[in-house]
């Protein structure tokens, strides 16, 4: 049996890791957003580096706030080696006690979609929820396939396929977690542990104040911009790739969408206007810097760089007075 696509469907996740762990707590019977996967795990703070292809990304520590964000909730985060001599008597066994894991894969073997094969591979996580009898075969369930217009899917994918996207290894500086089932437990149901208040804004003040506290928080945008210049300085393709990428992030996979979670925070916290006012000017420039990122790449013009390097600077700004409102501080 090949692996393919069982069922298609349109909500997704922000994010594959928050929104597989919101899965597996579903599972496990007592459900956490993923908004609140975000919340409990400082999942607004956001760093730079370098993504499993060398090029520049912009993005919140996702194994950090995922866990953080579990055991915030009064889940144990459980991981173990995967055993590639032995892994389908080792999944059978894990899903016989947890039900459901999950595994960061390489998207070169995720033969269920066409986007996964056609373009260049990267980290992805999803979650297993089953296996067949003979082990040939295990039903995965991936919160977020970033097609032209992204989807859910349930999948069955062959025990293979699972292995191989298992086992061939990438990585980069914010990601290097493959090789590992994860699973979670519920402490309440053991009475071992409490979930953390949800009074939204000490936790909004608590990122807040981490965000001025950590130079990898506070110089993020700084650091993204001195990358992305440095990509954009290389050879042509490297610097187109690089555009493109930097639209991705922006755009589709980390800025706006994270700061469109945010919005949801800040409302059910009862924000101040002039909170959510800031915020939504950072959304608009970050829409605005999609833009410019997608023209650089057609055009590589240097008039597009520079207001490229504008925006980041008006980026910085509106992110600083963002988190300073959020902090309660005077700007």
């Amino acid at each position: 049996m090949d692996s393919h696509i069982v069922e298609r469907y349109d909500d997704t996740a922000v994010n594959c890791l928050t929104g597989s762990y919101s899965i597996l707590a579903g599972i496990a019977g007592r459900p956490v957003e993923e908004q609140a996967v975000f919340e409990r795990g400082d999942g607004y703070l956001f760093q730079a580096g370098l993504d499993e292809s060398g090029y520049p990304e912009y993005i919140f520590p996702v194994e950090e706030a995922g866990a953080l964000g579990m055991t915030r909730s009064a889940f144990t985060v459980h991981k173990e080696p995967i055993d590639f001599e032995a892994p389908g008597a080792q999944l059978a066994a894990l899903l016989e006690r947890h039900r459901a894991v999950i595994v960061w894969v390489n998207t070169a073997h995720l033969n269920y979609a066409d986007v996964y094969r056609d373009n260049a591979p990267y980290l992805h996580a999803v979650v297993v929820d089953g296996i067949a009898d003979d082990h040939g075969h295990v039903n995965v369930h991936d919160s977020l396939v970033v097609d032209l217009k992204p989807f859910g899917c349930r999948a069955l994918v062959t025990l293979d396929d699972l292995v191989g996207a298992a086992s061939d290894r990438i990585r980069s500086e914010a990601h290097d977690a493959m090789g590992f089932f994860y699973a979670v437990s519920d402490d309440l149901a053991t009475g071992t542990g409490a979930s953390e208040d949800r009074d939204l804004g000490g936790v909004l003040t608590r990122q807040a104040e981490r965000f001025f506290a950590e130079p990898r928080f506070r110089e993020a945008i700084r650091r993204y911009q001195a990358l992305c210049e440095e990509c954009f300085a290389g050879p042509p393709e490297r610097a187109t790739h690089g555009a493109r990428r930097l639209f991705h992030h922006a755009s589709v996979l980390y800025a706006v969408p994270s700061l469109k979670l945010l919005a949801r925070s800040l409302h059910a916290a009862g924000a101040s206007e002039e909170t959510l006012a800031l915020h939504d000017a950072t959304v608009r420039h970050w829409e605005a810097m999609g833009v410019l990122a997608l023209r650089y790449e057609a055009t590589s013009s240097p008039a597009v760089l520079k207001r490229i390097t504008q925006r980041f600077d008006q980026l910085d700004e509106a992110t600083v007075r963002l988190w300073e409102s959020m902090a309660g501080r005077s700007a």
